[in-house]
């Protein structure tokens, strides 16, 4: 097996495996991971559905259908956009603000236990690492489509 073949498999099983442990963070709280990442994606300020989407990397649609959610049961609420009527933003209502909290104080002993094992250096380098390779890939996509054979 070759080294990115190798590297790709290893990332979906840690996607696979921080999404499960996404669940288990979120679920005591009656959440569940795509709420929490709604939520988190709000918490340094409004935004739109599609900015949002775009930063997490799903469908708007997708996007939209748990952001309405969110607002029948009064965590986020729609504003106006100043600038554009036709558009609105996504914003964290007191009660969102508290079950951000809640999902984060669970996350951050989760964090600390996973991290326990690995150095800051190895995480940055980490971190690092996953931003120049997704980079590269938004960088051929743009430039060649989506598709891996263009």
């Amino acid at each position: 097996m070759d080294a990115w073949t190798r590297f790709a498999e290893a990332l979906f099983r840690v996607n696979g495996l921080m999404l499960a442990a996404g669940e288990t963070i979120t679920r005591p709280i009656g959440q569940s991971s795509a709420r929490w990442q709604v939520l988190g994606g709000l918490g340094y300020g409004p935004k739109t559905v599609a900015a949002m989407a775009r930063e997490i990397g799903h469908a708007r649609q997708s996007v939209q259908r748990v952001a309405d959610r969110l607002a029948a049961e009064g965590l986020v609420i729609y504003r106006d956009k100043p600038d554009d009527r036709r558009t609105s933003l996504l914003e964290l209502t007191p009660a969102g603000e508290a079950v951000l909290g809640a999902i984060f104080e669970r996350q951050v002993a989760w964090s600390e236990r996973v991290t326990s094992r690995l150095s800051a250096e190895q995480l940055d380098a980490l971190s690092i690492a996953l931003a120049q390779i997704g980079d590269i890939i938004a960088d051929d996509a743009e430039t060649n489509g989506s598709a891996p054979n263009g």
